[in-house]
């Protein structure tokens, strides 16, 4: 699935789950809700453009320093347009 689609499945299991009866048929269009978000966001994270996916940046031999654009993450995650 691409991008696209899972954004349109990720809306429909929180419509689901905001109208579902029961405790259990919450919970589990929430955890399928997850799983479909957890896609979105790895494929939306890209590397550091300072440090390169390291999460620090190497001063000289002996010091190193947080990245300041990732906040020591080693990625950026890129803005998804809204639908």
């Amino acid at each position: 699935m691409n991008t696209q689609e899972l954004k349109v499945n990720y809306k429909k299991l929180l419509n689901k789950a905001a109208e579902a009866n029961g405790r259990k048929e919450t919970v589990s269009y929430l955890n399928s809700a997850a799983k479909i978000k957890s896609k979105l966001y790895s494929t939306s994270k890209v590397n550091c453009f300072r440090c390169n996916g390291a999460g620090f940046l190497r001063i000289s031999l002996d010091e190193t320093k947080t990245c300041l654009s990732c906040y020591g993450k080693g990625f950026l995650v890129q803005k998804i347009q809204q639908l």
